[in-house]
């Protein structure tokens, strides 16, 4: 069996995607929600290096976990190339291959070391990418964790939802009560009736000494107050009719994939990220 990472561009749906987006920049939020293809598709973006290989790197270890959990062995260059292969599948921005491939083979070598021996974490029960492949659905909120363990080893062994990450950076414990992880706790208490499960990230810091990082915690009651303010905001967001209508954040613009037009969907780019370009160029 094999479960693939993909995640439907034509969903439809809050999804934890659209509520972290939202959280960044309403005008961000909105873009993602109302400007399709035809099909009905979200548009296709020119992903940056870090994106990449967050997409990679969430591929290889889809695979190695699948066969950690069913007893089977498993092959590093046949794991890489899959990670490779998942990305050169979508535009990217130019990346150095040879450096691109050394990178992510460093990652796998150091999951083995850092996650596999030690047993930090176990894949033995657990569900990949949702349940299996499949989106949790619930009262019109969607989301596909990438791991959810139905009887974790710490805590008080029940469920965790844990996502993996490539960050520059470590995370804290504050992270436990991001955007994301109060929508899992949310939708999972949704989901299984009442139920708040463990939420965590395994991170791979890619620092110049990369390594692994688990950290875990218990979803309680505020993540799910927090969750229910995240998705009155994005609520709010996508019911508007124009984008004008909607508040906005200046802080991301230069990262932002909606600042250029899409004149192939009649898109003429986000009108406050084109000023802020324009003062961008300007401070040069």
């Amino acid at each position: 069996m094999s479960i693939s990472k993909a995640i439907d561009p034509r969903r439809v749906g809050i999804s934890k995607s659209l509520v972290t987006t939202t959280a960044l920049c309403g005008r961000k939020g909105w873009f993602s929600e109302k400007i399709r293809l035809e099909d009905g598709s979200r548009l296709p973006f020119i992903a940056p290096e870090r994106v990449a290989f967050g997409s990679a790197l969430d591929e290889a270890i889809l695979i190695i976990a699948e066969a950690l959990r069913s007893g089977r062995p498993w092959d590093e260059d046949e794991v890489v190339n899959a990670g490779i292969e998942a990305v050169r599948a979508r535009p990217t921005e130019e990346i150095e291959w040879d450096i691109f491939e050394a990178q992510l083979r460093a990652a796998v070598k150091i999951f083995v070391y850092d996650v596999i021996e030690p047993e930090l974490v176990t894949f033995r029960d657990v569900y990949l990418q949702g349940l299996d492949g499949e989106s949790l659905k619930v009262e019109g909120l969607i989301g596909t964790p990438d791991f959810i363990f139905r009887k974790w080893k710490g805590e008080d062994g029940g469920t965790m939802i844990l996502d993996l990450k490539a960050s520059a950076r470590s995370k804290s414990t504050k992270d436990l009560r991001s955007a994301e992880m109060a929508f899992y706790s949310y939708l999972w208490s949704r989901y299984s009736s009442g139920e708040l499960p463990g939420v965590g990230y395994l991170t791979y810091v890619r620092t110049k000494r990369p390594t692994y990082q688990l950290i875990t915690g218990k979803a309680t009651a505020d993540h799910l107050l927090l969750a229910e303010q995240y998705l009155a905001a994005t609520k709010s967001v996508v019911a508007r009719e124009s984008v004008d209508e909607v508040a906005f954040s200046t802080s991301f613009c230069g990262s932002c994939e909606w600042r250029k037009p899409k004149p192939e969907v009649g898109f003429g780019g986000c009108s406050v990220g084109m000023l802020i370009a324009s003062d961008e160029k300007e401070a040069e």
